[in-house]
């Protein structure tokens, strides 16, 4: 099958974020040796072109809330230009429960030094969702889960101002920007 897309400029917006501890910032060698370990299972998990279906389906909400982040938007930390936000954060109070946006399987549920507790979900062909700043996970590493079913509870850990979901969308090590395929563009 064959969609024709349109590729449009877009104006990129700045977000300066201020209040963060300086260790969020700038971390030291052994924290930057943990998120180096980090950065490479979740590039490994990304490489993965595994044989299953759940990327067909329409993209659901993993949960309803004001997006307070867009992606593409140019982070300046305490003062300091970083990389560009690759998803999009949805404002919601800690504990909200987070579905899954395709069904698949729970890639990792893991702690991350600047996204907290994370979840990775693999769609199948090297799509991948992320659920990112989590309170708490309600499914396992591993363990197949379906489009809508709850995977965790939003909360503010990791490299946050607050409570919210960090929602990332990935085709292999791609980043896409999930809000035209949830309907919000």
């Amino acid at each position: 099958e064959a969609r024709p897309i349109q590729i449009a400029p877009r104006d990129w917006p700045v977000q300066r974020i201020s209040g963060l501890p300086p260790a969020m910032v700038n971390p030291d060698a052994a924290a930057l040796a943990r998120i180096r370990a980090e950065a490479a299972r979740v590039a490994d998990i990304r490489r993965q072109d595994r044989a299953a279906d759940g990327f067909a389906d329409p993209l659901l909400w993993p949960c309803e809330g004001r997006i307070s982040g867009v992606f593409g938007s140019q982070r300046i930390l305490n003062g300091e230009p970083r990389a560009p936000h690759l998803g999009i954060d949805i404002a919601v109070p800690t504990g909200t429960p987070v579905r899954a946006a395709l069904g698949g399987r729970v890639a990792l549920a893991a702690d991350l030094y600047f996204n907290g507790l994370t979840v990775i979900l693999d769609h199948g062909h090297a799509v991948t969702t992320t659920y990112s700043h989590l309170s708490a996970f309600r499914a396992e590493e591993g363990a197949e889960v379906a489009q809508g079913e709850v995977l965790a509870l939003s909360g503010a850990t990791g490299r946050v101002t607050g409570p919210h979901l960090d929602f990332r969308l990935h085709w292999f090590d791609r980043a896409a920007d999930p809000l035209p395929l949830l309907g919000g563009a």
